[in-house]
């Protein structure tokens, strides 16, 4: 897969998460606040987010594998001599089993750890094991959905199609169609339908061979997989209990109203790291490429690119939230002002993020996956704890505070790792100049006098900051591949 496809692909990507993010945010900010308490609201978040640690954990450490492996596989085996897919398949099975029976097993000790201060969780506590049953299995189907091809698709997918169906659940319980029961069990099959039309369409594009008799690939890299499938399992399940765990401990600490609150405030920051979904899932075929091929240069490209692309990105959508921080406190319900200034601050935890690029994929990817693992377990080890402490003295402020801390850490532990180790160094004057102008930008466009109406104020200042900063990214060639862009366009419109 060329450079070009993957940009063309990322930005296709890109558009479609954009639209399920739109989606979201109509769930968001106007249906929700209106349909759902904060304690039911925080409820479905509680739910969505210990879902996605014990996802992961059902799929035993196979997407890694898949990952990394099967362009091997496509490489020196027929389709009818595959056996990947077969024994991937099988480790799921077994995982997903073992994650919903202990769901059972130690139900009482997790209905008293978050259930004493929330009286929704014990009568909805089945939803979580359908909630995780049809995500993991997205999960596991969407690695062969990329390298079937069919990376919008599952983008579409996961993104769009998911928050269109919880628009028709709020929809459903608001219009009285359903009751809080009914739109909890829709909710925790929210995934099932994405889920039937992946397998539908993996399936027709012969995107999943089943053979069942072990090959001379299999033969030949088991050790090298098996090694790879649980240090990066261990790395991802560490890294994922680091993300979810604020939202974990806030409800366990304090209710799901306040888990609710924070989870809006989460909201807006992963609206600013919406570019860096689509470029990862769209960079894995080339990254991987690369590192067999030993390219070097291709992959300094990549991660050059990656890095000034993502903070332009980040820079310009987290500037249109912090301009109209007044307006997101004006908009919500006087039960959300809590959550403004830890929005601001996890805004910068996406900035440093993004900033540092595509490290993360790099470091996989590579024959130095182990130090993935170390590097994440350090966040893990770090963050877990201090989220826990400054949770309990500041609430959600202490779990935004955590995020930049434990951010800042993992992050310069890898840079300082892939110069070191391969010289891969992506930093240019451009970066600093993104950061310190955009900054610059965000700050005089937020300290000018508000207008009384909140949309019409929103508007002129979204319009405000977001045309001064594409004219600072043009007019100083900031990134190469929007200006190239940006030259097209002009051309198309405006020939000479």
């Amino acid at each position: 897969m060329s450079q070009t496809t993957i940009q063309r692909q990322s930005i296709l990507s890109t558009l479609v998460i954009f639209a399920g993010f739109g989606v979201g945010a109509l769930n968001l900010i106007v249906l929700q606040p209106k349909i759902l308490s904060t304690e039911q609201w925080g409820l479905t978040r509680v739910i969505t987010e210990a879902a996605v640690l014990l996802a992961n954990v059902a799929t035993l450490g196979t997407t890694p594998v898949i990952a990394k492996f099967f362009p091997f596989y496509k490489r020196h085996l027929r389709p009818n001599e595959i056996d990947l897919p077969a024994i991937t398949m099988g480790f799921f099975a077994i995982g997903m089993a073992m994650v919903l029976l202990l769901l059972q097993i130690l139900k009482p000790q997790i209905v008293v750890i978050f259930g004493k201060n929330n009286p929704l969780f014990s009568p909805y506590y089945f939803t979580l094991s359908l909630f995780i049953l049809f995500q993991g299995t997205f999960l596991y189907m969407e690695l062969y959905a990329w390298f079937a091809g069919k990376t919008i698709l599952a983008n579409t997918l996961k993104e769009l199609v998911f928050r269109l169906l919880t628009t028709a659940c709020l929809l459903l319980f608001g219009w009285q169609l359903v009751s809080f029961d009914g739109f909890m069990q829709l909710f925790a099959c929210i995934y099932l339908p994405a889920t039937a039309i992946l397998i539908y369409m993996i399936r027709k594009h012969h995107g999943l061979p089943l053979h069942f008799r072990i090959s001379k690939v299999t033969r030949r890299l088991k050790y090298k997989m098996l090694s790879l499938g649980s240090f990066v399992f261990m790395t991802t399940i560490s890294q994922i209990a680091f993300v979810v765990c604020d939202t974990l401990f806030l409800a366990s600490m304090y209710n799901f109203s306040q888990a609710g609150v924070y989870a809006v405030a989460q909201y807006f920051g992963q609206v600013v790291e919406v570019p860096m979904r689509s470029m990862q899932t769209s960079s894995v075929p080339l990254i991987s490429e690369y590192w067999r091929a030993k390219n070097m240069t291709g992959l300094l490209s990549v991660y050059r690119k990656s890095c000034i692309n993502l903070l332009v990105a980040g820079m310009g959508l987290g500037g249109l939230i912090l301009v109209n921080l007044h307006n997101i406190e004006r908009y919500f319900p006087s039960a959300y002002a809590a959550m403004v200034m830890p929005l601001a601050v996890l805004i910068v935890s996406r900035w440093i993020n993004l900033g540092t690029g595509l490290n993360s994929m790099l470091i996989q990817l590579s024959t130095f996956w182990r130090f993935d693992f170390a590097s994440t377990l350090v966040y893990s080890v770090i963050g877990i704890p201090l989220n826990y402490l400054l949770i309990r003295n500041y609430g959600m402020m202490g779990a935004a505070l955590a995020n930049v801390i434990a951010m800042t850490i993992y992050n310069g532990i890898r840079y300082v790792f892939l110069w070191k180790k391969f010289g891969l160094q992506p930093f240019t004057w451009r970066n600093a100049a993104v950061l310190l102008g955009g900054s610059a930008l965000i700050a005089a466009v937020y300290f000018i006098p508000a207008h009384s109406n909140l949309f019409i104020d929103g508007i002129l200042r979204s319009l405000l900051f977001g045309a001064l900063f594409v004219f600072m990214v043009l007019r100083f060639h900031l990134s190469e591949e929007l200006q190239a862009l940006w030259e097209k366009w002009r051309t198309k419109l405006w020939p000479r």
